[in-house]
């Protein structure tokens, strides 16, 4: 087999193995967006695939999304917000985001998918099992040393953290105040009574993502400095505070 054909057979087990992650549900999509960075355990083009999966996951019932807000923060929708908008703005793995006014304030809530934790234990129990099979089978012809274990570990630790959302919020919180002093950074103002481990209500930012380049061109950006100061900011974030 040719080399042309063999990237072309990646690519389409690479679209099969994304179209496959969608159908599976939260646990695997997130997983899926953690291995679109792994380009040291991945061949391009799952990575190519899977970074697909960072955007454009479809979102749940708006009417499930609203009965979980109520249901958190203990009163109808109307009480609370002034305004909340039916159709959410993102949707991700785990939940989906509406915007909202409150108190006079534009902000934006993060909204859980239902049953995630009890989903979680069911399928993260059956990928261990996985894991532990590829940790046997994986022959490592190209020196590459994967623990395949062990990244199930990270992955599934990270995973529990991510369904609470107080501790996103709580994070937000440090990473604004370890980078108090660089003005050039935003990180959006958490309302905590409005908060919950399923609910997140938050200042609305707007923003556009890093990789569309031509959006960030027709604003005039200097892309050599948003690089610059996007370098600066996670060797500080890492080195400096270790979080």
């Amino acid at each position: 087999m040719t080399e042309e054909k063999k990237g072309q057979r990646r690519k389409a087990l690479a679209k099969w193995l994304k179209e496959s992650i969608l159908r599976l549900g939260p646990t695997f999509i997130k997983i899926g967006q953690q291995f679109s960075t792994r380009v040291d355990i991945l061949a391009q083009e799952y990575v190519d695939q899977l970074s697909e999966l960072q955007d454009q996951v479809p979102p749940f019932p708006s009417d499930t999304a609203i009965s979980t807000v109520e249901e958190e923060l203990g009163a109808p929708l109307n009480d609370i917000f002034e305004r909340f908008d039916y159709e959410p703005i993102a949707a991700a793995s785990l939940g989906q985001v509406h915007r909202a006014k409150l108190k006079g304030q534009e902000v934006v809530v993060k909204v859980q998918r239902p049953g995630l934790k009890d989903l979680f234990d069911i399928d993260l129990k059956n990928l261990r099992v996985i894991a532990e099979y590829l940790q046997k089978l994986d022959p490592k012809s190209d020196g590459a040393k994967r623990d395949w274990v062990a990244i199930y570990d990270e992955c599934a630790n990270v995973l529990y953290q991510e369904i609470d959302y107080t501790k996103e919020a709580a994070n937000a919180e440090l990473f604004a105040s370890n980078f108090k002093d660089m003005d050039y950074l935003k990180v959006p103002t958490i309302f905590w009574d409005y908060t919950t481990p399923q609910v997140l209500t938050m200042e609305y930012v707007p923003g556009i993502k890093i990789n569309r380049i031509q959006a960030i061109d027709q604003l005039g950006i200097d892309r050599q400095r948003l690089g610059r100061y996007a370098v600066e900011s996670y060797l500080e974030q890492i080195l400096s505070h270790g979080f």
